[in-house]
């Protein structure tokens, strides 16, 4: 099962979940429990621990600051 990162619409906290292909519907926040969750495009990371890459459009929509702790 692929691992895939997912923003939640209703809390905006970032977080990872396995999915099964086609499974993404069922995906809920499990701070909040609200289903709307978005899947965000990430980098994969190469080698890991501090090597790992980070993709510069993978922040909620709902955030315009660059200092937010949840999505930077």
């Amino acid at each position: 099962m692929p691992l895939y990162e997912f923003c939640c619409q209703a809390c905006h906290r970032r977080f990872e979940s396995l999915v099964r292909i086609g499974g993404e519907p069922d995906v809920r926040c499990p701070h909040c429990g609200a289903a709307g969750v978005r899947k965000l495009l990430s980098a994969f990371g190469i080698g890991g621990g501090a090597s790992r890459i980070k993709a510069s459009g993978s922040g909620c929509s709902s955030c315009s600051s660059s200092s937010c702790s949840t999505c930077h």
